[in-house]
């Protein structure tokens, strides 16, 4: 009878046991899901993270080539990362923080895009502007252009009309006895030519001191040259030119009358002889005399 009792007891036990290492297996296999579900859960906010992560660098590198501030973004990536790390380390509680900060930044990511096709169509309009206005620009430098080409033939014309201009130019032979023979003449008749300019009116000629430069060719083209008598060079179109006489004037706008006197001392050999009037570097007038 009692070793019955004792079968009966060791049967409990035996059975109790039986429950209990069940349920061991059973809440172990539970916790094992749990964990694997966690882990899963885990792994899926790493990775969301750590795309979130990089798709926000390529944001930050889209609106930094696009002239867009970038260092609160800068900011908040460092921060990403940081959690990212702290991520690493901490239990399996921090799923539903991290999941809504992982919400968080989609809705982030989505405003960069916002913020991104914002500065897009600013670009883009100040693209526009841009063209608009370098189109102008270069109407505007075209006009000027025309202007300064307006204003340089204009200023042409002007110079033009201010040059001085002859009404007549004479070349006379002044014998000793006074007589003066025009043009043609023999050398033994004079002793010296006098060239008389007459110089017209112009309103538009600055009232200025000026130089008439008077340059006689002889007939092998040499000028009649004579320092003691005046003769000296000029510079004419960029070289230097010698002249016979020259008279400083004051020109007034009003017709002069001008005498020049080239006395002989020594024989003009006959042939035909040129008489040019220049000044301020440009010529006036010419004309030509004969000594026979």
């Amino acid at each position: 009878m009692k070793d019955k009792k004792i079968v009966y007891i060791l049967g409990i036990i035996s059975f109790l046991f039986a429950i209990m290492l069940i349920f061991s297996i059973y809440k172990n296999k539970i916790s094992e899901e749990n964990r694997k579900n966690q882990q899963n859960e885990l792994d899926s906010v790493y990775y969301q993270l750590d795309s979130i992560s990089i798709e926000l660098g390529n944001k930050i590198l889209a609106i930094s080539q696009l002239g867009g501030q970038i260092d609160t973004l800068i900011a908040i990536k460092e921060k990403l990362e940081s959690e990212k790390k702290e991520f690493r380390r901490k239990a399996y509680s921090q799923i539903n923080r991290l999941q809504s900060k992982v919400d968080g930044y989609k809705e982030l990511l989505i405003a960069q895009d916002e913020e991104i096709n914002k500065l897009k169509k600013i670009n883009e309009e100040l693209f526009k502007e841009n063209t608009v206005q370098k189109k102008q620009i270069n109407e505007l430098n075209y006009e000027i252009n025309d202007i300064n080409k307006s204003k340089n033939e204009l200023e042409n014309k002007v110079d033009l009309a201010s040059r001085l201009t002859l009404n007549s130019l004479k070349v006379f032979g002044i014998t000793r006895s006074g007589k003066e023979i025009l043009n043609t003449f023999k050398s033994r008749q004079i002793n010296k030519i006098k060239i008389i300019v007459d110089i017209a009116e112009n309103n538009i000629s600055p009232i200025e001191v000026k130089d008439i430069i008077i340059r006689i060719i002889k007939p092998d083209n040499n000028v009649l040259y004579d320092i003691s008598k005046g003769s000296g060079s000029f510079k004419y179109e960029k070289r230097e030119i010698f002249y016979t006489i020259k008279k400083e004037i004051l020109f007034n706008k009003k017709n002069q009358i001008l005498s020049f006197d080239y006395i002989k001392n020594i024989e003009f050999k006959p042939g035909n002889y040129s008489v040019e009037i220049y000044t301020q570097n440009y010529l006036i007038g010419k004309d030509q005399f004969i000594i026979k």
